[in-house]
């Protein structure tokens, strides 16, 4: 797992997962947050995460708030950006494939950005053939790593179910009881961002919840325990009103790998020490395991876990496939796009756009 330092408030929204391409873009864009939302369009290659960034940076100088969207496939792409400031918020995100956007209520509260205007349409016709085969090398190397993913997914339910019955659930919901103390809230609020990533780079995750951390506990799994603890912690927080910031599990997106109560910034995360540059507390769940009962499923249990490491890998071999052909495409397009035009373009919006929510 290769983590990624950022100075900004940064997650993913959505995931390749076991059960295919997984996203979070009506939670993330819900209406009650954001008042309007831009739609980028536009083929790989004709700058929309530079333009969201350039947009997110003259809102940052204008005094808003920014939250960084980053593509799950591509963590060195944007997928949006959010911004805040007071009670406003506005959103722009790549509402291209995979995470196809449609506004629902165009003008009103959603507007289409096209950075395809800018470019050249008689050169791309020129390398029509050319595209069509990387558009399928690339959707065929998705279908490859998801495939593989979903075996990942296959080996991992194996495995837990093999082990679920030497894990002391019970104490471990005692034990998250007594980490909450007597924290609670007016009402429960969940907000979903992703730290963690699987795509073009391999592993990835992000550092925002560490670093935003007053206090962290990293939790330290052993046999598929830990699980356990973030689901009883996100229970309890559930219960007790708590509002809260969650990360699942980008494969297995019915667990949580992450979970952030917003109001002590306390933030319990499944991860090695070695993955968090931050102080934290361990919380070695080893003690909620009855390691030594299992004895007649420890064979097929360390099998099962070599098959997930196995197939993780083949997930993530076919994802730099993707790369390839991505970049590829990204070539062709940007060869043919008019930037000088499109940076003008971003200046104008830019100055609208923040002299229109001043106003």
């Amino acid at each position: 797992m290769m983590m990624k330092s950022t100075p900004e408030d940064a997650y993913f929204a959505a995931s390749n997962s076991a059960k295919g391409f997984c996203s979070y873009y009506t939670q993330c864009f819900d209406d009650a947050r954001i008042g309007h939302l831009y739609a980028i369009k536009g083929g790989p290659g004709t700058g929309k995460s530079r333009f969201m960034r350039e947009v997110a940076e003259a809102g940052i100088g204008a005094g808003w708030r920014c939250e960084f969207i980053y593509c799950s496939s591509d963590p060195d792409s944007l997928d949006g950006v959010i911004l805040s400031k007071e009670s406003s918020a506005i959103a722009l995100l790549d509402a291209t494939a995979p995470h196809v956007y449609e506004p629902s209520r165009p003008g009103a509260r959603e507007d289409i950005v096209n950075l395809g205007i800018f470019w050249d349409r008689e050169r791309l016709g020129e390398q029509v053939f050319e595209i069509g085969q990387l558009q399928a090398q690339k959707s065929a190397a998705y279908r490859r790593a998801h495939r593989y993913l979903a075996a990942f997914g296959e080996m991992r339910e194996a495995r837990d179910a093999l082990l679920s019955p030497y894990i002391r659930r019970d104490a471990i919901h005692a034990f998250a009881t007594r980490l909450m103390g007597e924290r609670t809230g007016e009402r429960f609020s969940e907000r979903i961002a992703l730290m963690r990533s699987v795509g073009m780079n391999g592993a990835v995750a992000l550092d925002t919840y560490f670093r935003q951390a007053e206090q962290i506990y990293l939790i330290k799994d052993c046999r598929g325990s830990a699980r356990y603890l973030t689901a009883a912690l996100y229970a309890l927080a559930r219960e007790r009103g708590c509002s809260v910031r969650v990360s699942y599990d980008p494969i297995m997106t019915d667990r949580i790998d992450a979970i952030d109560f917003f109001d002590g910034r306390v933030v319990f995360a499944i991860a090695r020490e070695e993955e968090c540059a931050y102080p934290g507390s361990v919380l070695d769940m080893r003690r909620f395991v009855d390691t030594a009962s299992m004895r007649e499923v420890r064979s097929e249990a360390n099998f099962t876990g070599r098959m997930e490491r196995a197939m993780l890998e083949g997930a993530i071999a076919a994802l730099k496939c993707v790369k390839d052909a991505h970049f590829a495409l990204e070539s062709i397009y940007s060869a043919t796009m008019n930037f000088e035009a499109k940076e003008r373009f971003t200046k104008i919006f830019c100055r609208e756009l923040f002299d229109l929510q001043n106003r």
